[in-house]
């Protein structure tokens, strides 16, 4: 869809150049930078420089094989980065590269467009600059000289094609009689104080800082880029601000689809915030569906860009969840709402989560392409069934409000969507074209919002609580059921089992025979010893004292006696 929009600006542009002027337009580079030689819609394309000897040849397509100039050697080449059109790329752009170029278009071997510029090649580029608007009315316009004494700055304004306005070097004064009313010149023609009649257009200038013939620096100075346009969806019956920030001097008023509303007395349930400072907010009490359309707030020029959408039913609902749960599921509850009889297959369903003042998209069921936030990629999805969005380990930082929208989706599936994007939970396979209702055409049904649901998603600790304690509380032991009796077969008596206390008291009974054996073990090795000690002793008195076969005799039979 870029690279087609892309394809239809270039194209319109060729088609302006076909009837342009023979004076030359001008183009700005800083030295070293690249050049792209316009774009040619056909089959050939070539670029020449124009001299005091005529015409030179830098590069044609179809003629490739031509060397270019000695100078333009190695920085010479073809571009063909959009399809069907051909381009013509200078590199390393040098200060003897300025002067007058052509461009011409082939198609067919008919010449179909011819394009005459004048490149200025400069010392440096300064970045872009923003006009100062000032209080009331008017703006100021400054071009950096940088300091350079001698110099005369030329001055240019882009709206649909680049003409010059002022030069100093010729006089202080706008080239064009029309501008002299709309511009007064101050320090020597670098600084310019313009009417708002001048910029109105939202005009971009080009100031040339010049020494002599020599281009010393170049700056783009302009309006801020015109406001993003903010779509927002409300349902009947609610109250809505669209916030827009204005200078209260200047001529403010919002256009919307009732009327021009610029002052702060109801007028179809709108009005203006009262406050004396920059607040232009419009506030819009009990919607209607008559209140959908466009806004637009202008303070002099277009401030900010509204598209307010009133759908006719809302719903609204609470989910709780904990840090314990995987998923969360947020549904969209409208499929069975008789307002969808008949439409559900035609419904495109928008998720939104609301970030302060702003409803950020996070979920398009007729775009999967589109990239949520960063904290929901790959934890959100889509059901394609239900439209529900399913957001997988969620967490505490999810929480907030959630907005379900449903539209109804006039243009053709596009084919190969994105599967990752969405919960295969339907499993259907519908490929037969089914012809579109009449009434889908319809004015009345043409973008029109027909259901909104407001989720409040809030984390809850206490669900953890309340399982945990579940799980700490002692559940009953269930009852055995009682078992049916069978009456012809008799129920066998139990067999007698060993009674479990006996088990431990054999154990002791062992352990103490053990520990009695080991002590009379003991007591048996301590009278050995003993008798031994007093054999060995009397042996050893007999042989000192000499003793008679009488008393030794007595003294084995005491020793007997001992040892029994």
């Amino acid at each position: 869809m870029i690279q087609f929009r892309s394809t239809v600006i270039l194209l319109a542009l060729l088609l302006v150049g076909t009837f342009a002027v023979e004076d030359p337009e001008p183009i700005f580079k800083a030295l070293g930078a690249e050049l792209e030689m316009g774009y040619c819609f056909g089959d050939d394309i070539a670029v020449y420089r124009q001299t005091a000897d005529g015409k030179e040849l830098l590069g044609q397509y179809s003629n490739s094989f031509v060397p270019p100039p000695d100078s333009f050697k190695g920085r010479i080449s073809f571009s063909s980065d959009v399809e069907g059109l051909l381009g013509l790329k200078i590199t390393n752009l040098q200060y003897s590269d300025s002067g007058n170029y052509i461009r011409e278009c082939w198609s067919n071997s008919t010449m179909d467009n011819y394009r005459k510029h004048y490149l200025y090649i400069c010392d440096k580029e300064f970045g872009f600059k923003k006009i100062s608007l000032k209080p009331g009315t008017g703006a100021d316009i400054v071009c950096n000289k940088d300091s350079i004494k001698q110099a005369t700055v030329k001055w240019y304004r882009d709206v649909h094609t680049i003409s010059l306005f002022m030069d100093t070097k010729i006089s202080l004064e706008p080239l064009q009689a029309e501008f002299k009313s709309l511009i007064q010149v101050q320090g020597e023609g670098s600084f310019l104080h313009v009417s708002d009649e001048f910029i109105q257009d939202r005009p971009r200038f080009f100031c040339l800082v010049m020494e002599g013939e020599q281009c010393r620096n170049f700056q783009t100075i302009g309006l801020p880029e015109e406001p993003e346009l903010k779509t927002i969806y409300r349902s009947v019956g609610e109250d809505v601000v669209l916030t827009c920030s204005v200078d209260p001097l200047r001529k403010n008023h919002w256009k919307t689809p009732l009327g021009q509303v610029n002052s702060s007395e109801a007028n179809n349930q709108m009005f203006l915030s009262t406050s004396m400072n920059s607040d232009y907010s419009l506030n819009i009490q009990t919607l209607t569906s008559d209140h959908s359309g466009s806004y637009k707030c202008f303070s002099t020029f277009l401030i900010e860009d509204y598209t307010l959408n009133v759908c006719p039913l809302l719903e609204s609902t609470t989910v709780l969840f904990s840090a314990s749960d995987k998923k969360v599921v947020l549904q969209c509850n409208f499929m069975s709402l008789p307002a969808f009889s008949g439409k559900v297959e035609y419904a495109s369903v928008l998720w939104y989560r609301k970030n302060g003042e702003k409803d950020i998209l996070i979920m398009d069921s007729g775009d999967p392409s589109l990239t949520p936030p960063t904290d929901l990629q790959s934890r959100v999805k889509l059901s394609r069934a239900h439209y529900s969005l399913i957001i997988t380990d969620p967490r505490k930082e999810d929480s907030g409000t959630y907005l379900c929208v449903v539209l109804l989706d006039n243009d053709e599936t596009d084919e190969g969507d994105d599967e990752d994007a969405y919960d295969g939970d339907d499993g259907g396979d519908e490929d037969d074209e089914v012809e579109s209702p009449s009434w889908i055409m319809e004015e009345e049904y043409m973008d029109m919002c027909l259901f909104r649901q407001v989720t409040n998603l809030k984390f809850d600790q206490t669900l953890i609580t309340k399982v945990r304690k579940v799980d700490q509380t002692p559940q009953p032991e269930p009852e055995p059921e009682p078992k049916p009796k069978l009456e012809t077969v008799p129920e066998p008596e139990p067999k007698l089992k060993p009674k479990p206390e006996t088990e431990p008291e054999c154990e002791t009974n062992v352990t103490m025979y053990a520990v009695y054996a080991g002590i009379a073990g003991l007591l048996l090795l301590a009278a050995i010893c003993i008798v031994v000690f007093l054999k060995m002793r009397s042996k050893k008195r007999s042989a000192i004292q000499g003793g008679s076969p009488k008393q030794a005799e007595e003294e084995g039979i005491a020793l007997n006696s001992t040892k029994a």
